[in-house]
């Protein structure tokens, strides 16, 4: 069974939701199509699909709330379905180069990103300018942004841009199952994507953001580089945790991390790195469980720890300028641990994002020297 869950404003999402079901019965397939917009009760539930398929319209920059709503609050069971697709639909045409492709999804992964949700298929297609259905307001509006676009601006009709052979080759790829597909979810890169993998339940999730002057590569090195006079916020909130006890200060970040007992992770995106911390970090030493691979980490399964992944992802370039976002999960592996650190949580909690938060900035200081540092050299 397929279940296609969608959300419309103007009906263009609704029309290629419903071509997509009508393709998929043709194709010998049990399908139900149902329109989030309606409301949600009384909706078959996600976990009685074998594939689900989502979609919504972007507008001002936004999905429906009611998408947002339903993807969180069915997200566990959306994980565990065997196949999964998201498709966009949007006002601009389908760009004519990679580049410019995952530029125009940046709304998608966006998304998803906000929601923690990884789907194995993703499109973006055309809409469509229904001048005749906006209220007078939205009509100009929609007009300006037309005519910016260099597209139609006859207020007197509607104009319809999605092409059906795309929609129809996506359906064919999702029905397939196709290995070799340009709309393979893993080639859209994910903040997320690694996250969702290894720790797909949390109990708490903090992700902040900073833009910073430098390529990914840089990035990176400055990451590998990020000494503690870069972040003296951090310094200084490790100190009032650490109070009463020695701590070694390494020279770097990195080399503090591993100190502290974080198994650093490879990941399959260049542009992220990933570490994971198991203990009962509510006790005086923390409860360092150290691990020494990502199997031993998945298999550790002791009720009384909790884990926590950290990563930093770096892989959105614009304008000579690097979008560096860190997200760090919490997931207690039994009741008494997550009843344990959520008393600690309550105290500590706002420390942590002020420790993070101070890690990017130091993450930009860190950039900044190495700049100078290489300009120095060249003089």
């Amino acid at each position: 069974m397929i279940g296609i869950y969608f959300a419309s404003k103007f009906g263009q999402t609704a029309q290629i939701a419903h071509f997509l079901g009508e393709w998929f019965t043709e194709h010998g397939a049990d399908v139900h199509v149902a329109d989030l917009s309606r409301g949600t009760q009384g909706l078959v539930e996600v976990r009685n699909f074998d594939a689900v398929l989502l979609g919504a319209p972007i507008y001002r920059g936004r999905y429906p709330n009611v998408l947002r709503r339903f993807v969180k609050e069915n997200r566990t069971e959306l994980m565990a379905v065997g196949s999964t697709g998201f498709f966009s639909v949007c006002l601009a045409e389908t760009p004519g180069t990679q580049a410019a492709h995952l530029e125009s999804l940046r709304p998608v992964r966006e998304f998803l990103d906000d929601v923690s949700w990884t789907p194995e298929r993703i499109a973006s297609f055309p809409g469509a300018l229904n001048y005749r259905e906006y209220n007078p307001l939205l009509r100009r509006i929609m007009r300006r942004i037309s005519e910016k676009k260099s597209g139609p601006t006859d207020t007197t009709k509607d104009f319809e841009f999605t092409r059906w052979d795309e929609v129809e080759r996506f359906a064919q790829d999702f029905h397939d199952g196709a290995a070799q597909s340009s709309f393979a979810g893993e080639l859209v890169p994910l903040a997320t994507r690694t996250l969702n993998k290894l720790a797909p339940e949390f109990e708490q999730r903090i992700v902040q953001r900073i833009t910073i002057e430098a390529t990914p590569d840089e990035v990176r090195d400055a990451l590998e580089c990020l000494e503690p006079a870069d972040m003296p916020l951090a310094e200084f909130l490790a100190s009032i945790r650490n109070l009463g006890r020695e701590v070694d200060k390494p020279a770097s970040f990195r080399e503090a991390a591993t100190a502290f007992g974080a198994l650093e992770i490879e990941t399959r995106q260049p542009h992220e790195l990933l570490g994971a911390l198991t203990g009962r970090f509510w006790t005086r030493d923390y409860g360092i469980h150290r691990m020494r691979s990502v199997e031993e980490l998945q298999a550790f399964e002791n009720p009384a720890y909790t884990r926590a992944f950290t990563n930093f992802w770096f892989d959105e370039f614009k304008d000579g300028k690097t979008l560096v976002r860190t997200e760090t999960r919490i997931h207690s592996l039994g009741p008494d641990a997550r009843e344990n650190f959520a008393m600690y949580w309550g105290t500590v909690g706002l420390g942590v994002r002020l420790y993070m938060k101070s890690i990017l900035r130091g993450i930009r200081r860190s950039a900044a020297r190495r700049r100078w540092q290489h300009r120095a050299i060249i003089a």
